[in-house]
């Protein structure tokens, strides 16, 4: 394998509410690089951090920022003004998947089933007619952060009461509650991965079961037909390339109980590279290790025009 002598940045950290997770995930990809022997320096994304990237020298920026600034377009932006390379998806790629509401429209127009939705101003939240079952999302954010499962009044009534806090904008995404299985597949090195399904140990795949070990169960491959398997990676890789991603990304669904129907939840252009993430162990599944796959995240940055 040929090592890039180049100079390399890890973004990190930030000031997003998924700032832990940015800094798990680049405390790993610090250790494959060590590994490998790239030279790298880490810059945390607070103060003065742009006057940190300009100064550095550097001739590749490993983006594992998470959330607001480092998955919607932001930083993909300054890097593209100073002509820096970066890994993972572009400025509009990154900007589009970040934003739910936007993406669920593109993939309603090009036939991807998703399920339904409206937007609605949080404040008029408590006013409205909604009949669970019901999800609520932000509309801009990862890793689970601020979603809630309504399944009844009674968890309306305590949503109501949560709302009060509410951190993640003036609007909230109201979508049509799937029941069924939850399945993701990833997009390494331009094509589909297997495909998983994820069984959580209690009734949601939220923020904590992503990053605790051992709060969910991974099936890989997933046990289903096979016209039903390939169909879900087909729909991950258009997923993919109708947003123009590039590098990793990651596609989760819902596979509908009732009709054995799979619904596109949303696309994820930065997924986590922790421990307990997911793409890392869908590489492993097809024999990349971990090392590996940072190695072909760099490369394949490196090689975009």
């Amino acid at each position: 394998m040929k090592v890039f002598k180049g100079k390399i940045i890890i973004l990190k950290g930030g000031y997003s509410h998924e700032r832990d997770i940015s800094l798990k995930s680049a405390e790993n990809v610090e250790k494959a690089l060590e590994k490998i022997g790239y030279k790298y320096d880490s810059i945390d994304c607070v103060d003065e951090f742009i006057n940190k990237i300009i100064n550095s020298k550097a001739e590749l920026c490993f983006n594992a920022l998470h959330g607001e600034f480092g998955e919607d377009g932001q930083i993909q932006a300054i890097l593209d003004k100073l002509n820096i390379k970066y890994t993972h998806s572009g400025v509009s790629s990154s900007l589009i998947a970040m934003n739910k509401a936007i993406s669920k429209e593109i993939f309603i127009r090009n036939n991807l089933p998703t399920p339904n939705y409206q937007l609605i101003e949080k404040n008029k939240f408590h006013s409205l007619d909604l009949k669970p079952p019901f999800v609520i999302k932000p509309v801009n954010n990862g890793s689970s952060i601020g979603i809630y499962i309504i399944l009844n009044e009674s968890d309306k009534i305590r949503l109501i009461k949560e709302l009060e806090d509410w951190q993640y904008g003036n609007y909230i995404m109201v979508e049509k509650y799937i029941k069924g299985r939850e399945l993701t597949c990833g997009i390494i090195n331009g094509k589909p991965t297997e495909v998983m399904e994820i069984k959580p140990r209690n009734n949601f795949y939220d923020y904590d079961t992503k990053y605790t070990k051992g709060m969910s169960d991974h099936f890989i491959p997933a046990e289903l037909p096979k016209n039903l398997y390939d169909n879900i990676k087909e729909m991950t890789l258009d997923c993919h390339n109708l947003l123009n991603c590039n590098g990793i990304t990651r596609t989760d669904f819902r596979l509908e109980e009732e009709s054995n129907k799979p619904f596109v939840l949303e696309i994820n252009t930065h997924p986590g590279l922790t421990k307990t993430s997911l793409i890392p162990e869908l590489a492993s599944a097809q024999g990349i290790s971990y090392t590996d796959l940072i190695c072909l995240i760099i490369e394949e940055a490196l090689c975009r025009e």
